[in-house]
């Protein structure tokens, strides 16, 4: 798969911003099924036990501007193939609802909403900025 620009993300977030609105950062993230169900479904049936959890894995661009945290769940790793828009008011997210925590490999950022909660882990290697845009996004939304 080529690399995917600035451009591009701009472009897939485009349509989902307000009037003044722009992107100040984005990162790709995913939500995969439980480690067990994981070891399990590979366990009994090596191919299609990862076909399962490359099916019951969950494909996530967030985005932060100066007043929302937009999220795109997306079919693959392409931006403009999105399922479902999540978004959140940063005047509504704070330390008691929201966490972060970065790693070696992943950075995890949780939203506890009852009516739209949302939980992803953010790799390094997915892009050179992937990780500090990540880390950006969940000092923004955590303080």
């Amino acid at each position: 798969m080529a690399k995917l620009t600035d451009e591009q993300i701009q472009e897939a977030f485009a349509s989902h911003l307000h009037e003044g609105e722009t992107l100040k950062h984005w990162a790709f993230g995913v939500k995969q099924p439980n480690m067990l169900l994981i070891i399990g479904l590979i366990a009994l049936c090596i191919l299609p036990g990862i076909i399962a959890v490359a099916l019951l894995t969950k494909n996530y661009f967030i985005g932060l501007t100066d007043r929302r945290l937009i999220v795109l769940q997306v079919k693959g790793m392409k931006p403009g193939d999105v399922k479902a828009v999540t978004e959140y008011d940063l005047s509504d997210l704070n330390s008691s609802n929201a966490s972060t925590s970065t790693g070696g490999l992943f950075t995890h950022i949780e939203i506890k909403d009852e009516e739209k909660p949302f939980k992803a882990k953010f790799h390094r290697a997915f892009s050179k900025s992937n990780r500090p845009n990540a880390v950006a996004i969940g000092e923004a939304i955590a303080a």
